[in-house]
């Protein structure tokens, strides 16, 4: 357990990756959902959605794996980076889309909505960050 308060914690290094996970698994389970999306809706909203959702952590998973240290690399991850955000704002537009054809309320995905804003910022932030990266001599 952390000795510090919350107040006073800030946005770790890889917040956009555990937000990313969380938004992949609350898609996943809500469009699977039986009460939320019938069977016969889910080729249409259900496998599409979860698409959106494994891309955008595909997306997360290639832009940190880059280290970048040429100009070139650098560019490769932002242009992951960007990925992500399409993919949240992917994700946005289809549950609007689900909402809007299966006559949903709005409230149940808050969380997931509040959620997404909140990765879009973070990969925002953390592409604002990108710089190339000198290497290191190992005799250091």
């Amino acid at each position: 357990m952390s000795e510090v308060l919350s107040r006073h914690r800030n946005v770790s290094d890889l917040e956009f990756w555990k937000t990313g996970t969380e938004i992949r698994a609350e898609l996943t389970r809500y469009l699977m959902n039986e009460k939320k999306v019938p069977k016969r809706w889910r080729p249409i909203f259900t496998f599409p959605g979860v698409e959106y959702g494994i891309k955008l952590m595909a997306e997360i998973t290639a832009a940190n794996s880059i280290y970048p240290t040429t100009e070139a690399e650098l560019q490769q991850r932002r242009a992951h980076q960007n990925e992500a955000i399409v993919a949240c704002e992917q994700i946005l537009q289809h549950l609007q889309w689900l909402i809007e054809t299966l006559q949903l309320s709005i409230k149940d995905t808050e969380s997931l909505c509040v959620k997404i804003f909140k990765e879009v910022n973070l990969i925002k932030g953390w592409r604002k960050q990108n710089k190339v990266q000198t290497p290191k001599n190992k005799g250091d």
